[in-house]
């Protein structure tokens, strides 16, 4: 995908903000979808009234603002194994998984939710089934992304001799369903043998990520953008996940003074930070900045503002529940109430 120019970025977008620094505000939000970049063009903007709760729609456990890699990493100290619970909202569910060399999870699939993994810390080996019937196997290290497709079977095992750790990223509710009857038993399950539909989803939402790949390295895709001081990557476009790769400098412009940013009114966003670090501006929060590995979460209606922030290339992955949500932002000239 080529680099867009910045008029480009403005029309697709349909925003009124005016100004480089208003330019430099586009490029710090979640692009839409590549699905969404190729349409017609949309119609001309227009100021609506929609009912912002006066006060910040708070934070529901376990879910929080910032949670930093290294923290949780020295609360586990001297732990190969372990997982921390950090998004469980409506739309995901998000954890932070420690493994010990050579542990597996054994081929399973989701009936209805794609599965995905950031890779945090050593190496982790993919097997995913793409297409029906065939295997794909990656090795995953820091910053490489993998997807596993709704009703494809997959697995993993961690290799080489290092703890791996990864970021894990799913739908709520969402059960593993196995190829072979899991050996041990869990307190309140049966396992039940059962036929359903596997392979592509037949009334899955169009997917124009890059030729439908799973495999996400980002010194990669840096090279497919070569010039380009910001550029982004969609990752994941299912019916209920969407999940785009997002980079940039800190040296380029930055928003203009008084810019909130956008907020979404039906559903919250995560970050993931992939590659160096991202300032944060979020509605009833003190700005912070997030570095490789944190995960950063906001809920519905909340004022956010991410940018690339320190020296050298930042990216962050930014997940949002739905091919192309919504985004809402101010009408020109700043105003948010009236």
């Amino acid at each position: 995908m080529k680099a867009r120019t910045t008029s480009t970025l403005i029309r697709c977008w349909g925003l009124s903000l005016v100004g480089s620094a208003a330019v430099a505000a586009l490029m710090s939000q979640t692009p839409p979808s590549a699905a969404t970049q190729g349409s017609a063009q949309r119609p001309p903007p227009r100021v609506f009234y929609a009912p912002k709760p006066t006060h910040p729609t708070p934070y529901l456990s376990p879910m929080k603002p910032l949670v930093r890699l290294a923290d949780l990493k020295q609360k586990h100290k001297g732990h190969a194994g372990w997982s921390e619970l950090l998004v469980a909202d409506k739309n995901n569910r998000v954890e932070v998984i420690s493994a010990p060399p050579g542990s597996k999870v054994q081929r399973h699939l989701h009936s209805d939710s794609p599965e995905y993994w950031i890779v945090e810390d050593g190496r982790i080996r993919f097997e995913i089934e793409d297409p029906p019937g065939r295997f794909q196997t990656f090795e995953a290290v820091q910053g490489n992304l993998v997807l596993a497709p709704e009703r494809h079977l997959h697995s993993l095992e961690v290799i080489g001799s290092e703890p791996a750790v990864r970021v894990q990223v799913t739908l709520p509710d969402t059960f593993s369903i196995f190829e072979t009857k899991p050996e041990e038993p869990r307190p309140g399950i049966t396992w039940t043998p059962v036929t359903l539909s596997t392979g592509n989803n037949p009334d899955e939402v169009p997917d124009d990520r890059k030729s439908g790949r799973l495999f996400f390295s980002l010194d990669e895709l840096a090279k497919e953008h070569p010039g380009a001081r910001q550029w982004s990557d969609l990752a994941v476009r299912k019916n209920r996940a969407h999940a785009n790769i997002i980079c940039g400098y800190d040296a380029d412009p930055r928003s203009e003074p008084g810019n909130l940013g956008h907020y979404h009114a039906d559903f919250a966003e995560t970050w993931v930070i992939l590659r160096g670090s991202q300032s944060f501006a979020i509605e009833g929060e003190k700005p912070f900045i997030a570095a490789q590995g944190d995960v950063v979460y906001t809920p519905a209606n909340r004022w956010h503002r991410p940018e690339a922030s320190g020296e050298g290339l930042s990216c962050r992955l930014a997940m949002t529940p739905f091919p192309a949500g919504n985004h809402f932002y101010q009408p020109r000239g700043g105003k948010t109430a009236q």
